[in-house]
């Protein structure tokens, strides 16, 4: 594991081997705003199963996706429901979590399914890190993203605790020392093209009810 700072990434020094890494099926380990992820190449199962088996995962977690901007969004959702696409138009970039069938189109086979065992759906997120939305749309590809914890177990926040438990995992950690508590993104899910909220987070109802009423 090689460790770069945050800092020296957002300047541009480093940026070009993080997303060298991604590109060539690595694992990296970045800041975001309430912990630690470790991301991955979405397209390529290589990748994506070898962040799985580095997480000890099982079956019932969820997965989480980032990408670049809504217009990617048909990219990794085979179904949007309308009221989704005013939610994420007007929320995203954001901590707003929409929960959509996945594309199986393209999307590899091989990881679809224990990527959706978890009630079939995955989380999709445009995040708010200016330099994370840089590293997607420059890859041009959705990424896989996962705490950077043991199942079930704490440590996403701790640089020493990555470090310790992904050392053998993560090509890259980006360092940006210890991160303080803060609300998760509030997740939405539909159900017959009704949304309704799946985890409380730091998007309020009154954000979703306000964003649901505007014009298309």
């Amino acid at each position: 594991m090689r460790t770069i700072e945050l800092q020296d990434m957002m300047r541009g020094s480093e940026f070009i081997n993080v997303k060298s890494c991604i590109e060539s099926g690595g694992l990296v380990c970045v800041p975001c705003r309430t912990s630690y992820r470790i991301i991955a190449d979405l397209t390529n199962p290589q990748a994506v199963n070898s962040l799985l088996f580095s997480k000890h995962r099982t079956a019932k977690a969820p997965s989480l996706v980032f990408i670049p901007s809504y217009d990617a969004l048909k990219s990794v959702a085979s179904a949007i429901p309308s009221k989704a696409k005013k939610l994420a138009k007007s929320l995203w970039p954001g901590e707003l979590t929409i929960r959509f069938e996945p594309n199986e189109e393209t999307i590899p086979a091989a990881i679809l399914k224990p990527l959706t065992k978890a009630g079939g759906k995955l989380g999709v997120r445009v995040p708010s890190e200016p330099w994370l939305l840089r590293l997607l749309k420059e890859l041009d590809r959705p990424l896989l993203v996962s705490s950077a914890n043991r199942e079930k177990k704490h440590g996403a926040s701790s640089p020493a605790l990555i470090q310790k438990n992904f050392i053998k995992h993560v090509s890259i950690f980006v360092n940006a020392g210890d991160i303080p508590q803060s609300q998760p993104s509030t997740v939405i899910d539909f159900d017959n093209g009704e949304p309704f909220i799946k985890r409380e987070g730091s998007i309020t109802q009154n954000q979703i009810d306000v964003a649901l009423m505007m014009a298309d």
